[in-house]
């Protein structure tokens, strides 16, 4: 679970970097790498697909394992489960805002460098796509701090279920 996590935070942090390299290079075209400026938009954004991804995956997977969890532990509250479900209402929305306004950034920017529209469609989203971004990624920290606590006390109350002495 942890190295999902961390995997994730390096990710995003990767991407944070990247959304600076793409507004740099709409501004200032400073040739980055020695790649087309198109091809390292790209790049960027699947870096942050990635790690978009890996969120999903993560909050789903824990999701699944809670409720495997419960069903075979029939004695465990189904609170946890709703919790998580709770969790993933708060998490999704932003999450996926931020994703949508990366991809459309990426997208405008390869037009305008193309000469097919306006740079102020750029500018927009990518305004759009920084603040998102940032939104996302504290409310992605926070639901993955209430995730990891859930799990501890739900497996902390299976092992007070298991230790108390019937007789």
């Amino acid at each position: 679970m942890f190295f999902f996590m961390i995997l994730n935070y390096i990710l995003l942090f990767l991407s944070a970097i990247g959304l600076a390299i793409i507004g740099l290079n709409h501004y200032f075209s400073l040739g980055i790498f020695g790649i087309g400026i198109i091809k390292l938009d790209i790049f960027i954004s699947l870096i942050y697909l990635a790690g978009e991804t890996l969120v999903m995956f993560f909050f789903v997977g824990t999701g699944v394992s809670i409720k495997e969890f419960i069903q075979a532990n029939p004695e465990t509250d189904h609170k946890f489960h709703k919790e998580s479900i709770a969790i993933k209402r708060i998490l999704y929305p932003p999450t996926m805002m931020a994703t949508l306004l990366f991809v459309a950034m990426v997208i405008f920017d390869g037009g305008w460098h193309m000469g097919q529209m306006n740079r102020w469609w750029f500018h927009g989203f990518y305004f759009g796509t920084v603040y998102y971004f940032f939104k996302s990624l504290i409310i992605q920290h926070q639901c993955f701090r209430k995730n990891t606590l859930l799990i501890l006390e739900m497996t902390k109350t299976k092992a007070k279920i298991n230790s108390v002495d019937p007789a």
